[in-house]
Formats: C-alpha cells, sequence, structure tokens
C-alpha cells in the first residue's frame, strides 16, 4: 500500500499517557537549502489533484503545494508562509502553514508504536519515507511487515522538540490494535 494522501532522520520518544512512548521520526537535520527537487521536507496535503496552475504553482521539500506570490500577499492570506529560492524573481513559495492540529486522528484499527519496539530496520524504514516527500506527501499513509509485525507509517506534523524549534514533518508509525 503506497501513498493515500508524508517522515525524518531519527526517532525520538514521546510520552503519551495510554500508550506509553510515541513512535515519531523528527525531520529537523532536512537541508532545506538544497533545491525544489530534492524531496526531504513538510506542510500539507499534495497529492496530484492539489497541485496549483501551472507556471504559479511551487513543490516544496516539505511535500506541500504552493504558489509563487510575493511576500506581502503571502502574508495577506494569513495562516501562510512564504519560501525563498522555489520561484523566479522577487516572488517566493507560498503554502500553508503547518499546524500539528492539521494532523488527521489516528487511523482506525491501529495505535501509536512505542519506541521500545521499534527496530533498526523500522527506523531506516522511516527515513526513507521522510526523505521522499514527492512519492509520500503530507498524511501520506503505508505499511510494512517486520517479522510477524505489521506497521503503518504517516507522515505528519510533529511539535517543535529539543531538535526543532518549529513545527517540523516527521513519521509517526502505529501498529493494530
Amino acid at each position: 500500500m503506497r501513498a493515500l494522501l508524508i517522515a525524518s532522520s531519527f526517532l525520538f520518544a514521546c510520552s503519551s499517557a495510554l500508550e506509553g512512548p510515541a513512535t515519531l521520526v523528527d525531520a529537523s537535520t532536512i537541508d532545506t537549502a538544497t533545491p525544489a527537487t530534492d524531496a526531504s521536507n513538510p506542510m500539507i496535503d499534495a497529492t496530484a489533484d492539489s497541485a496549483p496552475d501551472a507556471g504559479k504553482g511551487c513543490f516544496e521539500k516539505t511535500g506541500v503545494w504552493g504558489v509563487c506570490e510575493t511576500t506581502t500577499a503571502c502574508a495577506m492570506l494569513g495562516n501562510h508562509t512564504s519560501t525563498p529560492g522555489l520561484c523566479q524573481g522577487a516572488e517566493q513559495c507560498c503554502a500553508p502553514t503547518p499546524r500539528v492540529s492539521d494532523n488527521p486522528p489516528i487511523p482506525i484499527g491501529y495505535k501509536l508504536m512505542t519506541q521500545a519496539a521499534v527496530t533498526p530496520a523500522m527506523t531506516t524504514w522511516a527515513v526513507a519515507i521522510l526523505h521522499d516527500p514527492v512519492t509520500y506527501p503530507m498524511f501520506s499513509v503505508t505499511t510494512q511487515t517486520f517479522g510477524a509485525q505489521l506497521v503503518l507509517a504517516r507522515v505528519e506534523w510533529h511539535p517543535p522538540d529539543f531538535q526543532n524549534s518549529i513545527v517540523h514533518r516527521g513519521v509517526t508509525l502505529y501498529v493494530p490494535i
């Protein structure tokens, strides 16, 4: 099962009162200075049918579609952020500002995977997802079996943490209930 509707460089624990530490992948080490064609960053649903009109659209390394416009026009939209270097001339890529509250609910039939249950192979898989926002845009979901354990990975927004002072793209791992 491939992309439905996006992932980081290493796992970190996040406490959960019901399920124990959640398994998340943090995108804090992604190089934001690389070209837009280098897939490795975060924002909203970037499926093909959400692409902006040809000629004015931009694709952020986060896996989010934006629109090339002036920073003034972007600021007037509210809840949007300008990213330089993805458009021609003085325009910047304007896309919705990421918010953890935009994440969908936990997938039905799954629960957060505990950090203790994560294997090195699962970490490698999650990092590969994180670094491929074209195949795995924000909120995309994929599954893989590790031994007898089915694992679901979803690209979603992660809150600021010890490595990142902003909301950032990450991968969360889930297991069946």
